[in-house]
């Protein structure tokens, strides 16, 4: 409401949300604000013309999202935001290593001043015998005017699932830092976590220049998405871990060589800037850059007695992590969120050694067990999922409260709207009382109903979209008791295989296939030769339900179809069984005012044309 009692205008809206951003933003360090407005932009408007947007940068501080989404970030609550996508991935990763960097700067900048001080204050004292009580009791534990730490020196973990994302947010914070930064390493990490070198042999041979054009293709049908993650030109390798040390107030010698943000060797000018050291210890690390199997290879081992059992081993660097960012929540969940939820588990815990740690400069709550109630938790996704909200729920204890954001999705904007085949699609939802129970009420459903028909009429090209490789087992579990003939493609067959499948199942020598959520998404097989497609379970990602259904008469040419029987010409068929607990994933794919009625409605099936 405005002053007059009257609904405030977008305009109003706008400049309240700036206000709020543009307070906290006064006391960002100097070295972060005399970069952050030439770089946020230049970032965004390189991300618009690579989308093919008209958005320019208008100089302005912060945009829109920045706007609703700094205000929360920098008074430390904790974050959940479930709206991200290739469009605003940048300006969020923008706004987040900033906070960052400004927490790391801003700490260590604290602990340098304190502890010249304190070195005044000692050397005070063994001058001036006399006043020797006094000096020591500004030293003295119970002054807290000292406690500027934790018991471990790491302040911040980001949890990454490829070293290619993790490559690209360190270069937004050296970029953020300018020509202060004097990175160590570089090119170390340029080779380990950078694009790939790639092989430019000028071989005139035909047959591999046909190959290099025809992978290009297929990976181009794959997706800017997927490339962004998996492509030829990134590194995908999802077992890494990184410690990264910043020093402020470091004074450029021009007798050490470094390279600077440019990439270029800084002989130094006397200036004032910030020493970033990459590939440094743990435990002398203010930024541990990690992957969750990555960072749990490291704190856990196997349990001699028994090999499923791990036990933690040494976990106290992460003893004081005052925020924990978990970037692409939703890749992570594709790979294995269980060893998000393990890494989680693992900080703030009061450590087992203490023989390093000065108690005299650990804050208050450390020492009385509630660093986790002070420490920040952000995860961001690009969509809301159960497995993603109970983690959020558990782990975040913040006494700052919480932010969610998220988006309705207007019919219009729906995932279903991208359908291109002319098909009937059939949404049917399978009635259970509790979550627990939603596999085995599928199943059950599956097995009495969807199975007996298409045993009988011999239905086939049949694909079976199955989202859990949990629920994979148990349908292919029984199909094998009832005999079916069936291929599978999943995440763990060989390449041999999937291709002896995919012909098969085109070719009609198998009647169904079935298609696990995991595989498309490392994948991106393109099925040919499905007729009538099942989703057991609705695919997480929106955007895959209208990439399977548009597989549909995908490579069946009409003399094909022509030779085959009557029932094998019958028309093409979508069927999606799915239950009130899967409101997350049907929002996305039929819009927020459909996915109610298809919820809560009285009916149990209904249909899309």
């Amino acid at each position: 409401k405005s002053t007059n009692g009257k609904d405030a205008s977008p305009q109003q809206i706008q400049y309240l949300w700036r206000a709020l951003a543009l307070a906290p933003y006064q006391h960002i360090k100097q070295v972060l604000t005399r970069n952050w407005t030439s770089v946020n932009n230049e970032a965004l408007t390189q991300r618009a013309k690579k989308d093919g947007n008209k958005m320019t940068a208008e100089g302005n501080v912060f945009s829109p999202l920045q706007m609703v989404l700094y205000p929360a970030v920098s008074r430390y609550a904790d974050v959940l935001l479930t709206m991200e996508n290739r469009q605003n991935r940048d300006e969020i990763s923008q706004l987040l290593s900033m906070h960052v960097l400004d927490h790391v700067l801003t700490s260590r900048t604290r602990v340098q001043r304190h502890n010249r001080r304190i070195k005044e204050l000692t050397a005070s004292s063994e001058s001036q015998t006399a006043n020797a009580d006094n000096s020591t009791d500004l030293l003295d534990e119970g002054d807290d005017r000292w406690r500027d730490q934790g018991y471990t020196r790491p302040k911040v973990l980001v949890l990454f699932p490829t070293r290619g994302t993790c490559w690209i947010f360190v270069k937004q914070m050296i970029r953020l830092l300018g020509d202060a930064a004097m990175v160590d390493n570089m090119d170390r990490f340029d080779e380990e976590y950078g694009p790939p070198a790639m092989s430019e042999d000028g071989s005139d041979d035909e047959e591999e220049d046909t190959a290099r054009v025809r992978r290009k293709a297929i990976l181009k049908q794959k997706g800017p998405e997927w490339n962004e993650l998996f492509g030829d030109d990134v590194n995908d390798d999802d077992d890494f871990k990184l410690g990264m040390s910043l020093t402020p107030n470091v004074v450029k010698s021009a007798g050490k060589k470094r390279r600077n943000v440019a990439g270029n060797a800084d002989n130094g000018s006397g200036a004032s800037g910030v020493s970033v050291k990459l590939f440094a210890e743990f435990y002398r690390s203010d930024i541990i850059l990690s992957s969750p199997i990555g960072l749990k290879m490291v704190t856990t081992k196997k349990d001699d007695d028994d090999e499923d059992e791990e036990t933690p081993t040494d976990v106290d660097f992460l003893s004081s992590i005052d925020i924990c960012l978990v970037t692409r929540s939703d890749v992570l969940l594709m790979q294995n969120w269980d060893h998000v939820n393990g890494v989680l588990d693992c900080l703030n815990q009061q450590p087992k050694q203490i023989s390093d740690i000065d108690f005299s400069r650990v804050r208050n709550y450390f020492l009385e067990g509630q660093g986790a109630h002070w420490r920040q938790l952000i995860l961001v996704s690009s969509f809301a999922d159960p497995h993603i909200l109970s983690t959020f729920r558990r782990h975040s204890k913040n006494v700052e409260g919480q932010l969610k954001i998220k988006k309705k999705i207007p019919s219009d904007k729906a995932s279903i709207c991208d359908v291109m085949v002319r098909v009937k699609q059939v949404f049917q939802r399978v009635t259970c009382q509790s979550v627990t129970e939603v596999g085995s009420s599928r199943l059950r459903y599956f097995s009495d109903h969807v199975l007996p028909k298409l045993m009988r009429l011999k239905q086939k090209h049949t694909l079976i979209y199955i989202q859990s490789y949990f629920d994979f087992v148990a349908v292919r579990n029984l199909l094998l008791k009832r005999e079916v003939d069936f291929v599978s493609v999943t995440e763990y067959a060989r390449i041999s295989e999937v291709s002896r499948g995919r012909a098969r199942f085109l070719q009609g020598r198998k009647d169904i296939m079935l298609y696990t959520g995991r595989a498309h998404f490392f994948l991106r097989h393109k099925i040919k030769g499905a007729r009538h497609l099942i989703f057991f379970g609705l695919p997480e990602y929106p955007e895959f339900y209208p990439a399977v259904v548009n597989m549909l008469n995908e490579g069946l040419s009409d003399k094909v179809q022509e030779e085959e029987d009557d029932v094998s010409r019958m028309p093409m068929s979508s069927l999606a069984l799915y239950s009130k607990f899967d409101a997350h994933q049907l929002e996305r794919i039929v819009g927020t005012s459909h996915c109610d009625r298809l919820v809560r409605g009285e009916k149990t099936s209904y249909m899309f044309c």
